[in-house]
This record gives structure tokens, sequence and C-alpha cells, in this order.
């Protein structure tokens, strides 16, 4: 008989399964790679690259106001656009309608893209410009767009510090250098801003920090009433927590520091203090305050409420440094908060004297004459907390014009205060700021004779009052600069060659001559003509030339412009989280 081989076979293949059973276990046959082919490695998933922010067009925000550093906002900013897409930069117009939200957007670094800002000097020394921004930089710092540069911080901290001008000088112009070889930011135009003032005014003195002051103006008019057309509404009427121009034109009229600018000019004068003296290794400051002075609720000025202002601004623990408040001049002015401010102690040595003293030599009268660091009323500040300074309380000061009312987007009035220290100059009573944002319309308001004076007159206003002998048009000296600002969070303005490139693709005198009424000058660095640290011939600044910008675009990778980009997370504590 025939064996079928299919017989044979079976017994066989249980035999083997029986032992197989009775066998050690082994690895199953699925993870060894050659029994089981894997894809290729381009087809596998994780192999993707993983994207690290959001994707966008790049964008440009548009300052929603004029201001001397920027006369027509929406302007220079579709002439930036346009000269960006030459070199093939894409950029999306972004505006936020409103400054307040602007400048809080910006200084907590959430202006993801190209940004304007600009500065009007508040004192005379260079370390309020270069110090306020870049100081602090030894630290990522969200309101400068997360730019960092230790070394830049190093050189400033150095030369706040330094009493000899010419090493102050040379140490200003390093910092400038780095500045510029990184192209920190674009350096746009210096201005000379201009008031337009109607002839029944007398005795307006442009100012170049913009503290223009009322109290010495007389107006030909029935009622001695002035009303001036601000730009834009203040944002707060407390000194020590607001950076911009509108809150401290209102705010200067009726508040008053240790010391004051003297009119029109930024030398420093008394003004609450009488006198003041050093010790030898000007670290101690001792200051003699006027006396009879009362704030403008009735209570007393004093040493008391000296030290009661600057140990709310210094101290972050003090009960009156509500922390939902941002304090930003005092840090910028003086160093840091607490155990990092330059002032260590101040102390009422009597009634009617104070004593400061610094952890180091600092700017100490320049800085006293600022807005910010004018004397409110303890009282007030006390009674009101956090709410002093909104428009139902506004201020409570010394100064020679007292608060009376604001109402938000209308007008915000002062009146003569009765018991001023002072002796009045001119004869205005009552004072009138009325914002009114379109350029236009403040123009046509002051040819009606509705406001008597305005700021940041357009070129279209200054040429069509040539020759009217009913207004004026007053230039304050050149203490401004205006800049396009990058933002550390997009990855592509991580790169210096694609910073320079955009420096390079803008044409500012183009700019200067079309939006600046023959008033503004090409800037080459930060600091304006006349301020120590100042050096055209080393600081020469960015010349115009979109074809070596193309150029640089293709070194940086980007040969055919840049369209999109990318925007970097930040992390718990808003610095950027870099791949």
């Amino acid at each position: 008989m025939k064996k079928h081989p299919l017989l044979l076979i079976v017994p066989l293949l249980v035999l083997a399964l029986v032992m197989a059973s009775c066998a050690p276990a082994t690895p199953a046959p699925t993870e060894e790679p050659m029994e089981e082919p894997t894809e290729e490695p381009t087809e596998e998933p994780m192999e993707e690259p993983t994207p690290i922010g959001e994707q966008m067009v790049l964008p440009l925000y548009v300052m929603p106001v004029t201001r001397p550093y920027m006369p027509d906002a929406e302007g220079v900013a579709q002439a930036v656009a346009a000269d960006l897409a030459a070199i093939g930069i894409q950029t999306e117009l972004v505006s936020l309608g409103d400054w307040t939200l602007y400048l809080d957007e910006r200084r907590n670094g959430r202006l993801t893209g190209l940004y304007f800002l600009g500065w009007t000097g508040d004192n005379g020394d260079p370390d309020n410009f270069l110090g306020y921004f870049f100081a602090g930089a030894s630290e990522e710092l969200p309101r400068e767009g997360h730019y960092v540069n230790p070394e830049v911080a190093s050189l400033l901290t150095q030369a706040r510090s330094e009493t000899d001008p010419a090493v102050r000088q040379d140490l200003y112009v390093q910092a400038e250098q780095l500045l510029a070889e990184e192209s920190a930011r674009v350096w746009l135009m210096y201005n000379s801003p201009a008031n337009l003032v109607r002839s029944t005014v007398s005795n307006f003195k442009p100012s170049a920090t913009g503290d223009e002051r009322f109290d010495i103006v007389s107006v030909d008019k029935p009622e001695p009433t002035f009303v001036f057309g601000a730009q834009g509404d203040a944002v707060q009427l407390d000194s020590a927590i607001v950076t911009d121009g509108e809150s401290f034109r209102v705010i200067g009229q009726g508040c008053e520091g240790l010391v004051a600018w003297d009119p029109g000019t930024t030398n420093p004068v008394p003004a609450l203090a009488e006198s003041w003296e050093t010790s030898d290794d000007l670290l101690e400051w001792t200051f003699k305050l006027r006396e009879g002075v009362t704030f403008h609720d009735g209570t007393p000025f004093n040493a008391d409420a000296v030290v009661f202002n600057f140990n709310r601004w210094r101290n972050t623990t003090d009960p009156y440094h509500f922390p939902e408040q941002v304090f930003e001049y005092y840090e910028a002015m003086w160093g840091g908060f607490d155990d990092a401010s330059l002032i260590t102690n101040v102390e009422a040595v009597d009634e009617y004297t104070v004593k400061f003293t610094f952890s180091d030599i600092t700017t100490v009268l320049p800085n006293l004459a600022m807005t910010m660091f004018t004397i409110h009323s303890p009282a007030a500040i006390e009674e009101y907390g956090a709410d002093y300074g909104t428009p139902d309380v506004g201020f409570v000061c010394t100064g020679p014009f007292e608060f009376v009312e604001w109402v938000t987007g209308d007008h915000i009035t002062l009146e003569r205060y009765p018991d001023h220290w002072g002796e009045a100059t001119g004869n205005v009573q009552t004072i009138v700021v009325r914002p009114i944002v379109d350029p236009a319309a403040r123009f046509a308001a002051l040819q009606a004779g509705e406001i008597d004076a305005y700021f940041g007159a357009t070129p279209e206003d200054i040429e069509a009052v040539e020759g009217n002998p009913d207004i004026q048009v007053l230039r304050r000296p050149p203490l401004v600069n205006g800049y396009l600002a990058f933002s550390y969070r997009i990855l592509e303005l991580r790169n210096p060659l694609v910073r320079e490139a955009i420096a390079m693709a803008i044409n500012r005198q183009a700019i200067a001559d079309a939006f600046f009424g023959g008033a503004g000058v090409v800037a080459t660095q930060w600091l304006p003509p006349g301020q120590i640290g100042y050096d055209p011939e080393t600081l020469t600044g960015v010349e115009y030339n979109p074809e070596r910008a193309r150029e640089l675009l293709a070194e940086a990778g980007f040969p055919d412009g840049i369209s999109t980009v990318t925007v970097l997370p930040v992390d718990d504590a808003n610095h950027v989280v870099v791949p």
C-alpha cells in the first residue's frame, strides 16, 4: 500500500507543536526587524517636522495715534510696508485702534511682529534715552520685544554712575555701536515737532521734553480759559504708573516735584525743594523743602509726604505699591525696585528736610525734574487706593492747577488752585484739555477758535498756516526719535541678517520728505543731536540699499523673500522658548 506524504507530515507537525509548548519562551517574531518589514523612514509620521509656533504673515503694527516722532502713523506704516514688499518681505498692517491697548501689548511683549514707537526725552540726560530702553537688558525684556543684550546693559550701567563726561561719552558710543552691529532697532527720524497756537495766546514756551506749562500762559479772551487740543485722551493721572505724553501733559499742570525744568529748557531749578546739598561721594543728597505748601485737599506737604511717595514707588511690599499697577518709570530711572533700587533710603530728617541715600552715583536732578516723580497727596492715595488717578478721582498734588473733572474721551478740566505757593505769571484760570485724535479735526478746531493750541501739527497744517497772522508755529527743540522695533518672538527676526536687511530696505529720507514737513532728520543712532553720546562720525547709520537687502535675505536663507513667519511661544515667566 502506498503511503501519502501528508500522513507523514501531520504527525511531525503535532510533535513539533508539543515540543514548542515545552520550550522556554522566546521574543515574539513580530519584534524582529527581519520578520516584519518596516516602512521607509520618510513615511514615518514621527519623522515629520513638528511645528514650533504659529505661522502667519508678518504683522506690521500701526500706531493708533500721532506722536512727535510719528506725525503720520498710517502713512509711515504704509511706506515701510511698501519698502519691505520691494525686497520680498510680506507684511500685514495691523491696527489695534486704541493707544492704551497698544502700549499695554507692547509692555507685555505681545506685539508679535514689527511695531513703531519712539521717545520724547523726559530730561536732557542720555540715560533717559538709552538707559530706559536697554539698561535692563541683562535679562529678556518683554516690553522691548523680548530683546536682551547684557553687554549693552553693562555699559549703560557704568555710564549712569560715571561723572567724567568724556568717559560717559565713550561708554554711550560703545553701547550704540553694539546696538548698531546687531541691528537691534531701525532708528527712523529725529524731529522738531510743532505746536500751533492762536495769536490770542502769549508766553507759550515749547519744551524739548514736552513739559509745556500753561500756568505761565496768558489768553486775550473775555474768559481766561485755555483750551488745548490733545492727540488723544490721558491714560491715568497718577504720574508713577503712566508712560504716555498725554497723561503727563495734564499731570504737569497741577503736580510738582522737588525740582522742575526752567520753562522751555532742560535746566533743573528748585520747585518743592528750595535747595539741596550732596556728600563728597555724591551718594547722599539732602533737600531743604519749601514750607507752607499744601496739597489740593488741604493736607500739608512735608518730608513725610516725600518719603511716602518714594517708598510707595520703590518698595514692592509697600501697601500702596499696588500689584495690578506698573511703576515702569521708577524701575527704569532708578535701577529697579527693593534691593535693586539705586535709592536705598529716603529719610525725613525733620519736617522740611529729606535725605536720599544712593548705592551708586546716578543722574539725580534731571530724574527728579521729570513729571513722573511729582509728589502726590498721601491722604488721597490712602483714601482712593488703586482708583487714585482714574477719571472719577483725578490727581491731588501741590501745583498751580487742581483737578475738576474728567469726562473720558471728551475733556479734562483743571482750575487755578488759589492756595498755590508760587506767583501766578499768566492770567489763565481754567484749563480744558480736549482729546481730538483726528489731525484734520484738530486743525479745524484751531481755525474755528474752539481750541487755543495743539501739539503735533502735520506738514499740511504748517503749510496751510504759513503767513497767517492769527496762528503761531512754535517748534520744540529736537529731543525726539522714532523707531521700528522687532519682536524677538518671531523666529525669522532673531536672525541679525534679516534685521539688517529690513533696516537697509527702508527709504527713511523719502519718509522724512513725505511725512515730517521738513522738520524730520534721518536718525543715525538712538541719541538725538546735542546729547552726551551723540557721535555722527562714528555712528553713521544704515544706508538705503534695497539690492543689498535682498542679498542679505538670501544669505540668511530666504532667497525668495519671506511670505510667512513663525511666532515662538513663551514660558510662564513670559520669556521666549527658542527651539
